[in-house]
């Protein structure tokens, strides 16, 4: 498992790098008034990392090597969620701390507990994010994986613009019901839907030809 993640940071750096200061850019510029919007961003391109990886590996067919090497498929796959789960954590902390910074330079004292709630909200995005991308990667390979994740996130967006017109109120409510919610609530159900999710994937790769 070490080797593999080894292998995997190294693909990181040297072909994802691009992800990772774009990452820190926009953890910058969600702090600096331009929205929280650019954090989500920042959370969700760090989960992508595990895709850039099993991209590069489709295309040299790494696959095929490395079953002939003393790992699992289950190990393969395990690979690529942790790397999810250190994006995620990663984009939380790059968050907390541009945040912490920009409070010393401005010499307010902010409420860390509320920052806490939206740190992990953000890390919950990203997990969500590779929660539904990763089992559709490893099922139908990175290329249609994006074309088939394309199409869901078109649904659901348009399912949730829909449900958001009819029922503002009621939207408004459940709002406001998520952010009283103690703040390890949403981080738990993340990683209870990640780890249905790499169960499935388990299967998905293990009766998988390659």
């Amino acid at each position: 498992m070490k080797g593999l993640l080894i292998k995997d940071w190294f693909v990181i750096w040297k072909q994802g790098r691009i992800m990772i200061i774009l990452s820190l850019i926009y953890s910058i510029l969600a702090v600096t008034g331009s929205g929280y919007f650019f954090a989500g961003f920042s959370s969700v391109f760090l989960a992508m990392l595990p895709l850039t990886v099993m991209g590069l590996d489709e295309r040299c067919k790494w696959d095929h090597y490395a079953i002939a090497l003393p790992y699992s498929r289950k190990d393969i796959v395990m690979s690529k969620y942790i790397i999810t789960v250190l994006g995620a954590l990663a984009a939380s902390v790059l968050f907390i701390a541009s945040t912490v910074i920009k409070w010393s330079i401005d010499g307010n004292a902010g409420d860390f507990m509320s920052l806490m709630k939206q740190a992990f909200m953000l890390m919950s995005l990203g997990l969500f994010y590779s929660t539904i991308n990763l089992p559709i990667a490893f099922r139908f390979g990175v290329d249609k994986g994006r074309l088939w994740f394309t199409l869901i996130t078109v649904i659901v967006v348009a399912a949730l613009g829909g449900i958001i017109t009819i029922f503002t109120t009621d939207m408004e409510q459940i709002g406001g019901f998520i952010q009283n919610l103690p703040f390890l609530v949403v981080p738990m159900i993340s990683f209870a839907l990640l780890a249905v999710s790499y169960v499935i994937s388990v299967r998905i790769y293990e009766n998988r030809e390659l």
